[in-house]
């Protein structure tokens, strides 16, 4: 009985294992007919996988792998593909192209590389080392609201919807790209409020916490508690070293 389980999981394993070399197999080969090489896995989330890829010039860029078998799922990324092509902003994460593998049941979303990671890894990293330099923590909550007049103005009317850290990213020389619109709106210009609630709890604004509605203005909380997450770590430190040394002098 023990031996037929162990015989049953070994063919549950392999054929799991031979599933995955297939899909392995299908992305490298619509990768390569669109110009790009797999590098490796750099992500996993509810939605799907992210990879870095390299183009034919040696350009790294990122590409989300999406069950299209979903229609719910693709219908939103398609419609978030729609609002990326229609934004050109330095501090947004630039939308690239995207395809589908009909074979397979893929679909597949490049954008641009973002070296330098998120923001939420790298306040993580930052804890280990000091504190962020005033200065530093001022220019990306400006690069942010940068991101948010573009894509507020009334030509573009986007609500983001889901502000956080892991969806802020860093470019490799430490700028800020506003990232992931799979939540995000268009506005209807007759309706300045829109009651459907997207994104995480935690950096909702009061209105829609309630369950009320959201609104352009309604992204400026989220920005500030970006701004204090980054500036807890800069006043923490500020006031430790200050009764440190108060103290060790007095001694």
């Amino acid at each position: 009985m023990a031996q037929n389980r162990r015989l049953s999981s070994a063919s549950h394993d392999s054929s799991a294992s031979n599933q995955n070399r297939d899909v392995s197999s299908s992305m490298t080969r619509v990768l390569y007919k669109h110009g790009y090489t797999m590098q490796k896995e750099v992500g996993q989330g509810v939605s799907g996988r992210v990879f870095l890829v390299t183009n034919s010039d040696g350009d790294p860029y990122v590409i989300k792998q999406m069950n299209s078998r979903d229609r719910t799922d693709l219908n939103r990324v398609q419609k978030e593909v729609t609002i990326l092509k229609k934004i050109n902003c330095g501090y947004i994460v630039s939308y690239v192209e995207s395809f589908e593998d009909t074979d397979a049941e893929f679909f597949y979303v490049v954008m641009e590389y973002c070296a330098g990671g998120d923001l939420n890894e790298r306040m993580k990293a930052q804890k280990e080392i000091g504190v962020f330099e005033e200065q530093q923590i001022l220019d990306w909550c400006v690069q942010i609201c940068l991101a948010l007049q573009y894509i507020h103005d009334e030509r573009r009317n986007v609500l983001h919807r889901d502000i956080n850290p892991q969806n802020i990213f860093l470019t490799e020389d430490g700028y800020i790209n506003l990232g992931d619109f799979g939540h995000s709106k268009v506005q209807r210009r007759a309706d300045p409020y829109t009651s459907s609630v997207r994104g995480a709890e935690l950096y909702q604004s009061p209105e829609v916490a309630d369950k009320q509605y959201t609104s352009k203005r309604g992204q400026a909380p989220k920005v500030n508690r970006q701004l204090l997450k980054l500036l807890v770590f800069f006043f923490f430190f500020f006031f430790f070293f200050f009764f440190f040394f108060f103290f060790f002098f007095r001694s």
